[in-house]
């Protein structure tokens, strides 16, 4: 078997999947707000649109479930499959770095810390961390026990 160092995923490749699913997670905003101006009552409809103004509370109780809801994307679909869409497409992996499937907890714990790693902007946190590192890990990975591998 290959050594899991050799098969190690670095920024680029791993860009590309986060940029693919960036576009899933547009689309989980734009369940996630909705959701919340129905149960708010914030929700406008017309024949041509669905338009939802949210303020305050209704606002951030949005943005938690948006958060809420794209973490589990990651963390579920990384968890049971090893990949998300966009992993899936470029053809990488989540594993442990024994080449085992990923825990549920060490893999929450990689997706919250996804937060982290974007700070302040674009992922600087986690490209820095990553690119620094001698094992390819970004903070999320560290944290969660996992590396990015190409199978």
């Amino acid at each position: 078997m290959t050594s899991n160092t050799q098969r190690r995923c670095g920024v680029g490749i791993r860009g590309v999947a986060m940029a693919i699913d960036s576009v899933v997670w547009i689309g989980l905003f734009m369940v996630a707000i909705p959701a919340v101006g129905l149960v708010t009552g914030d929700l406008q409809t017309s024949s041509t649109r669905i338009e939802t103004n949210l303020d305050g509370g209704p606002a951030l109780a949005g943005l938690g479930l948006w958060l809420a809801i794209s973490i589990l994307y990651h963390t579920v679909l990384e968890w049971r499959w090893g990949k998300t869409l966009g992993k899936y497409l470029v053809s990488i992996e989540v594993t442990r770095p024994d080449g085992s499937a990923p825990s549920f907890l060490g893999s929450l714990l990689r997706n919250v810390f996804r937060l982290v790693d974007w700070l302040p902007a674009f992922y600087l946190v986690g490209i820095v961390t990553l690119a620094v590192s001698k094992s390819e890990r970004r903070l999320g990975d560290r944290v969660g026990n996992t590396i990015v591998v190409r199978p």
